[in-house]
């Protein structure tokens, strides 16, 4: 599922800026909503505690709502996604998208989000 233009400009707007993991955790929400026919009741979130791994946060946030989503530290960056009657999907961005987007100088963090909007969830997640 793509990224709409008004869904990125709320996004935006919330986070503060564009950039890769912020498109990241948009893309993770919308990939649990199409898989669970609605949208999660609630996400915990597994990221690594510092910029820029906690902006996927955001981008769930974006979709999800702010009390609806937890996060733990972890060493990957991995959702599970829950509907009210219980059932979950999980998902995990791939180790070598979150190489290539960590270290990202600032001055490219847009050119890289649209490279994460523009690519397939099957190149995205595991």
């Amino acid at each position: 599922m793509k990224v709409s233009q008004k869904l990125l400009e709320e996004a935006v707007k919330l986070h503060g800026h564009l950039g890769p993991f912020l498109v990241l955790g948009l893309r993770m929400s919308l990939r649990a909503k199409e898989i669970l026919g609605e949208k999660p009741q609630r996400a915990e979130v597994e990221t690594i505690n510092s910029k820029p791994f906690l902006c996927v946060v955001d981008g769930i946030k974006a979709i999800m709502g702010n009390d609806a989503v937890t996060v733990r530290e972890g060493n990957s960056l991995v959702a599970k996604f829950s509907k009210v009657n219980g059932e979950e999907i999980i998902i995990k961005v791939k180790q070598p998208i979150i190489d290539k987007h960590a270290r990202v100088p600032w001055e490219r963090c847009k050119e890289h989000a649209y490279e994460v909007m523009r690519s397939k969830d099957e190149d995205l997640f595991e």
